[in-house]
């Protein structure tokens, strides 16, 4: 069995890493591939497993506010900037507004403010926790002084420098995104990635061609071996000299888990090659590759960048004879990466296998060595222009027409039911083939069914900050009141601007299995509730947005208004008294009035038999025009401020549910105090602390345990 020495690592590290799922997997299946294992195989397992065992447990990271930090990268957005590297032998990150100084290569002695690393906050959302454990980094925090900053000592450091120099040269001779395909293409660099690129790569499952990868290697070794063609030296010396170039180039650009894959089978043909020995099984020696990494690096059991290269290439050497052609094979990879992205990507474009033949052998094979000539020429910079201005074409109108299928999240034994299902129309492909497609693609159907049908109606508080996003879930019917907002600085020019409209509750929409929504009630103009309209607008279709007939901002009104109309959406107006779905009764704004809080549309509704009482921003002089409602759960009037839910509402509505909308140390001291002391004695839920609240089958609940 080629898998036996990576079944066997992988059993050891999941159980030090406490993954005890795939440890059991794992185990039962290197107890079933011990037979005729050939005793230097034997062996070298119980190497690599003294060696995972050493590696487990690493020192534990001591919190401390000074450190001698060693920076090996440095992102910037904006006035804000990033800085990784390691304090010794933990890695970490921190961040810091308008630094000057520190760049890779220089360790700086810094004094910081510690932080975590926040867990999933909301569904469909980014899990730094989990992220930071899969990139194996020890500690988190917020600069709040830098300097005595000098070179870092050693080739590491030297490195660094060298490379740094080349890019703030490329970032300064090029256009920007000129300048993002030379540095990912030649320098494994991601840090000119901007929001909308990141998005059409993503979403298309392109994502890693924007970083080194093993086609790039495949490439660069293609490369060599015809410059070195003509040279007369011999073969022998030829193999030694490609084998040190690629080991080098993994090394210049950082040696992620793919490059890092690439870099070692290669390196390993190619000094088996100087012995005479060919490897007969590709397999195989993937298996002890990989085997190897994990000993070395057991956090990579997690990591979603280890997990593709090694699966999707383990994938397609087997089912090689499965497939004949491009297309087929684009989509067996689209298949396997179903596997592993299902859960942590919320959208997948059915036009992703045609993308990534086409965009494939266009970033490798046109691009990559494209890159190279403008940058050691860079008067041919026009060339790769009118290439990238075509590719950002195709890119836009993709985006345009939104031909994406969203992922739904997926219980634990529909996810099993997945992998069964592909895996058993996979090997029908082999003898039936049409038969064993139409099988995977029924399987997804039946599987996206199946979390749909087990839904129940839900009302689902979602964190976005400091502001207001509610997504209603009742029979037929999805929609959200409210939208957040941030306040963006417009001096600030930033590649990634956090939208909560587009990161949070379109992700969260297409989680739920939906691609638009009924409607988009406002409850009011302020931008904590408005704000990210357009960016949801941009990526999910709105049949209608509710507002107040009455308004207090005509100009904040004209802004949805045309906002509206750009994307499509019609408009309703809704006053105290209407009934816009049978569970649902508008029940304010009653009166006109100057400010735009008074305003604020406040409404009953009947969700899962579970009553609600949402009421915006409404001040408590107002409070006394609610009509008397018993409800289940009550939603803070304006994040919890003093000046809203007043004793008198609560008495009257007397809820068994509290929930505050708030952002994580706000600055305006939400939820104040005064308001804690009048729900004493009720369940409160806090999305600053327990993250997203879903509220469902008679409770409510928040993400974070």
């Amino acid at each position: 069995m080629p898998l036996f020495p990576l079944f066997a690592i992988v059993m050891v590290t999941g159980l030090t890493e406490g993954i005890y799922p795939v440890t059991i997997v794992s185990g039962v299946l290197y107890v079933a591939s011990r037979g005729g294992q050939h005793l230097y195989a034997k062996l070298g397992v119980i190497f690599l497993i003294l060696i995972a065992w050493l590696n487990a447990e690493p020192a534990e990271w001591t919190p401390t506010d000074t450190v001698v930090f060693s920076i090996e990268s440095r992102k910037e957005n904006g006035k804000t900037a990033r800085l990784y590297g390691n304090v010794g032998t933990h890695q970490g990150v921190l961040r810091g507004r308008e630094l000057t100084i520190g760049r890779p290569g220089e360790t700086c002695l810094v004094e910081m403010e510690q932080e975590s690393f926040q867990p999933l906050r909301n569904i469909g959302g980014f899990d730094e926790e989990k992220w930071a454990a899969s990139a194996d980094l020890s500690f988190k925090g917020k600069i709040k002084r830098i300097d005595e900053c000098h070179p870092t000592a050693g080739m590491d450091g030297w490195m660094l420098r060298w490379k740094e120099r080349r890019l703030q040269q490329i970032e300064q001779q090029y256009r920007a995104d000129v300048a993002l395909y030379i540095e990912a293409l030649l320098f494994g660099e991601s840090r000119m990635l901007d929001e909308q690129t990141s998005f059409s790569y993503r979403v298309t499952g392109l994502l890693h061609l924007l970083v080194i990868s093993g086609s790039h290697i495949a490439m660069l070794i293609v490369a060599l071996r015809a410059m070195f063609r003509p040279i007369p030296i011999r073969r022998e010396t030829k193999t030694i000299l490609i084998l040190l170039t690629i080991t080098a180039f993994g090394w210049l650009t950082g040696f992620s888990p793919p490059v890092a894959r690439a870099v070692l089978v290669a390196d390993v043909l190619l000094i088996l090659s100087l012995f005479g020995v060919s490897v007969r099984d590709p397999i195989r020696l993937l298996s002890w590759c990989a085997a190897a990494m994990l000993a070395f690096q057991p956090h990579l059991l997690s990591n979603l960048g280890f997990q593709l290269t090694v699966g999707m290439t383990f994938f397609l050497l087997v089912s090689r004879q499965m497939w004949t052609g491009l297309l087929e094979l684009s989509v067996f990879a689209q298949l396997f990466g179903l596997f592993v992205l299902w859960q942590v990507q919320p959208i997948l474009s059915v036009a992703a296998p045609l993308f990534n033949i086409i965009m494939a052998f266009c970033i490798s094979w046109v691009m990559m060595p494209l890159a190279l000539i403008v940058w050691v020429v860079p008067e041919i910079a026009p060339i790769f222009m009118v290439i990238l201005d075509a590719i950002n074409g195709i890119f836009s109108m993709h985006d345009m027409n939104r031909p994406w299928l969203p992922l739904h999240e997926l219980t634990f034994p529909q996810q099993v039911a997945l992998w069964i299902g592909i895996w058993g129309s996979l090997l029908l492909v082999q003898r039936k083939r049409w038969f064993g497609w139409c099988m995977a693609m029924l399987t997804c159907i039946l599987v996206a069914g199946w979390a749909e049908w087990t839904e129940s109606p839900r009302v689902t508080f979602l964190d976005v900050g400091q502001g207001d996003a509610i997504v209603i879930e009742s029979g037929d019917t999805i929609g959200v009141i409210d939208v957040g907002g941030v306040f963006q600085d417009p001096n600030e020019q930033k590649r990634t601007i956090y939208d909560p409209g587009a990161d949070v509750v379109a992700p969260y929409i297409w989680k739920r299995g939906e691609r638009a929504l009924d409607f988009v009630l406002l409850t009011h103009a302020d931008h904590d509730h408005i704000g990210g309209l357009e960016g949801l607008l941009m990526l999910v279709h709105v049949k209608e947005i509710w507002l107040s007939k009455e308004v207090a901002n005509a100009e904040k009104r004209e802004e949805i208004l045309q906002l509206a109309v750009k994307y499509g959406a019609s408009v309703r107006y809704l006053e105290a008294g209407d009934r816009p779905m049978s569970w649902m009764w508008i029940v304010a704004p009653t009166q006109v009035h100057e400010d735009e809080n008074d305003h604020s549309i406040c409404l009953y509704m009947n969700v899962g038999g579970m009553r609600y009482l949402l009421t915006g921003d409404l001040p408590i002089e107002e409070e006394t025009n609610l009509p008397t409602i018993d409800v289940d759960v009550f939603k803070l009037g304006h994040h919890g401020s003093n000046t809203s839910s007043g004793e008198e509402l609560l008495e009257r509505i007397d809820p068994e549910w509290v929930i505050a909308s708030v952002g994580a140390n706000n600055r305006y001291g939400h939820p104040h105090q005064e308001t804690l002391d009048r729900i004493v004695g009720r369940r409160l839920l806090r999305t600053d602390l327990d993250g997203m609240i879903i509220c469902e089958k008679r409770m409510c609940r928040g993400i974070i345990d």
